[in-house]
């Protein structure tokens, strides 16, 4: 049933005709086919997150998709669901350029301030968000730092295997130049090479590898990763990827990948690094609709930081800073929920970005007009 016949009082929605017209009637029957084929009873949805900056429009419509979709997965197809956020505590803290080679060093988050205070932040964040969305829809949730992730041993065990492949990956992972660096922290200082370029591979086999590092404070160092080893591993995006689905497809569950539509583009080479690996099919997919500046470009917390988004007036500054919303989280949970069901109400509604001015219509609000009052 279209969404806007059933609440006539909000603005129409209006999609143009979607690729998969009449075969898909709601966008969780993406995970139908997979689903069916492992037999699984239990489906899990995966969605990760940057920390390192408050949550804009964007960010939150993509975790409000994971729970409906979730909710639509468990009523549908009579299946147990979890969603699992990853909360991406490597993002770059501070940034240092070495003035002998021009190249840049950074800290994570997760270095910096520790686990305690990282926690602190997710919470802050998204801690009472996540809660008002799992009591509206009934769908239990989990955090997981990238830290904790990258120091597990699955996670070690699949990086050594993808190692192990590279010859095949790195073409895959990175189609332009071939190469694919791996940075680890220098031990003393946690100051890491952003890019990896003077980090050498000496000896990789399925049990251990062994690297040699360069730190801008403390010279060459060496690596030891191992399934019991304390290295920090960093990846590039599509690497960390690969190797977080892989671990993903190891759990008694059907993995689903949530992510804003964004992402397509680069799911097609994670899909194509599974299928470099014997006899292993990528995850199913769900990619959500990202919201837009006027330019066509997808709100940036780089670009909000920087002044260049583009925003129309009608951009308020909730969308940018989900805690300059003017009043309680439930309500703004509730808003959320309301606008992307609209959205899952039709594929075709749900497979299209929507600008920071559409999103104000639907929700009924409207721009201020010259003299600042109601335009």
């Amino acid at each position: 049933m279209n969404d806007d016949a059933a609440h006539p009082a909000l603005p129409a929605l209006v999609s143009p005709v979607s690729v998969t017209a009449d075969a898909v009637l709601h966008s969780a029957d993406f995970i139908r086919p997979r689903l069916l084929a492992s037999g699984h009873d239990r489906v899990v949805l995966y969605a990760g997150v940057q920390i390192n900056g408050t949550p804009h429009l964007g960010t939150n419509v993509m975790q409000t998709a994971a729970f409906l979709l979730a909710r639509a997965a468990r009523e549908r197809f009579g299946v147990r669901v979890l969603v699992r956020f990853g909360a991406l505590d490597n993002a770059p803290y501070e940034t240092r350029r070495c003035p002998e080679t021009g190249s840049l060093y950074e800290r994570s988050f997760g270095y910096v301030l520790g686990a305690a205070r990282v926690g602190e932040l997710v919470g802050r964040y998204y801690g009472g968000f996540f809660d008002e969305l799992s009591a509206a829809t009934g769908v239990p949730y989990e955090v997981e730092t990238y830290t904790d992730q990258q120091s597990g041993r699955a996670f070690r065990e699949e990086f050594l295997a993808s190692l192990e492949l590279m010859d095949r990956l790195r073409w895959v992972l990175a189609p332009s130049s071939g190469t694919v660096p791996v940075s680890f922290p220098c031990p003393r200082c946690g100051w890491s090479q952003k890019h990896g370029e003077q980090t050498e591979l000496l000896s990789a086999g399925a049990r251990e590898a062994h690297f040699a590092a360069v730190c801008l404070e403390h010279g060459k160092y060496l690596v030891e990763v191992a399934p019991g080893a304390e290295a920090f591993i960093g990846l590039t995006t599509l690497h960390r990827n690969l190797v977080k689905e892989r671990v993903a497809d190891r759990e008694d569950a059907l993995p689903v990948i949530v992510k804003g539509a964004d992402w397509a583009p680069g799911c097609r080479l994670v899909d194509e690094a599974f299928l470099c690996y014997p006899g292993a099919l990528p995850p199913p997919r769900v990619f959500t609709p990202v919201v837009l500046s006027d330019s066509g470009a997808k709100l940036s917390k780089t670009l909000i930081r920087q002044g260049a988004a583009d925003l129309s007036e009608a951009t308020e500054p909730w969308m940018l800073d989900a805690s300059a919303w003017p009043g309680p989280r439930r309500e703004y949970a509730r808003m959320l929920l309301g606008l992307v069901a609209r959205m899952l109400s039709e594929p075709r509604h749900f497979e299209r970005g929507y600008t920071t001015r559409e999103v104000a219509r639907l929700i009924g609000r409207r721009a201020p007009g010259p003299s600042g009052g109601p335009g």
